[in-house]
């Protein structure tokens, strides 16, 4: 994780939990102020028979000051910095604007709507917000750090599963026949060659591209050749014979068959005697126990697939 991004998530974890204790401390605050706000109407309104205030309709002035020395016990009770009464006054006097910081309310008696009028002081930073702000910041600073060690231990993680993979994993098996010289290796050890004649090399490669393109066939000793198979090992003689390992006439591949499958299966023995558990892949079925020769039995590569073999010189 890059410092650009940790910041990222020190100032988003910061925020959130800044915004959430903004929220909670502002909804508590009104509705404490509510609440008091209430309390203090229910009692002015019960102290409102003896408050000497004036009354346009019967022609009396009012006592000013015993009014504001009742708001001052008043103030004195509430005994709050944020919330004061400022004005209580009939309604035909009230003729100044409220301030925005400043509420109005209401009171009904017989002679008309007495007003009220409270200053409301919200306070978002005092100290002990500050201190919380701080303690948000720290426990973000430090979600942040661990958020990033897991980061790191996570992806050092997956770097060491990935090269145990690249290690581990072996490299897939390829079985490469080299028409130049007529020999078989293996990917796994190419420096192993062995020499194959020309019949049983042609053959191979022709049953290998046979049963490629035709799936779960099946390859009877009781039955000749097919012919699309004696095609492909005709035209890989014919390759030989354009790179000068044969003038000899073309052999007769229905004929010996058992012995042909046999030198096959005799150099893929030595070319993959170190990779044993590919081999069934490549290696012709053999014929085992009663009955070998039934119809059961097939010498077709049943799993051969494109890319297990290549072929130089084709």
């Amino acid at each position: 994780m890059s410092k650009y991004k940790q910041s990222l998530v020190l100032l988003c974890l910061f925020l959130i939990l800044s915004s959430v204790f903004y929220i909670s401390v502002t909804q508590k605050s009104q509705q404490v102020v509510k609440e008091k706000i209430i309390q203090i109407e229910k009692q002015i309104a019960l102290d409102l028979p003896l408050l000497d205030l004036s009354n346009e309709l019967l022609k009396h002035s009012g006592n000013k000051d015993a009014v504001n020395s009742y708001i001052k016990a008043l103030n004195s009770y509430i005994d709050s910095d944020d919330l004061r009464v400022v004005t209580i006054a009939p309604k035909s006097e009230m003729v100044t604007p409220i301030k925005p910081n400043q509420i109005i309310r209401s009171l009904s008696t017989n002679s008309g709507f007495v007003l009220v009028v409270f200053s409301v002081k919200h306070t978002h930073f005092t100290l002990s917000h500050v201190i919380y702000y701080l303690m948000f910041f720290v426990l973000s600073v430090l979600v942040s750090f661990w958020i990033k060690f897991a980061f790191i231990k996570q992806s050092n993680k997956q770097l060491i599963n990935t090269e145990h993979q690249t290690i581990t994993e072996p490299t897939p098996l390829v079985l490469i026949v080299d028409l130049n010289d007529k020999t078989l290796s293996s990917s796994c050890n190419p420096e192993q060659k062995m020499c194959l004649a020309n019949k049983p090399l042609c053959f191979y490669l022709a049953l290998v591209e046979y049963c490629t393109n035709n799936d779960a066939v099946t390859l009877s000793h009781n039955k000749n050749v097919p012919e699309e198979l004696l095609e492909l090992a005709n035209k890989y003689f014919y390759r030989l014979i354009e790179l000068g390992h044969t003038v000899r006439k073309r052999p007769n591949f229905n004929n010996s068959l058992e012995k042909t499958l046999s030198e096959i299966r005799a150099a893929l023995d030595e070319v993959l005697n170190e990779c044993p558990e590919e081999k069934e892949l490549y290696y012709p079925p053999k014929a085992y126990g009663e009955g070998s020769r039934s119809r059961l039995h097939s010498y077709g590569l049943a799993n051969i697939r494109k890319g297990n073999i290549e072929i130089i010189g084709k």
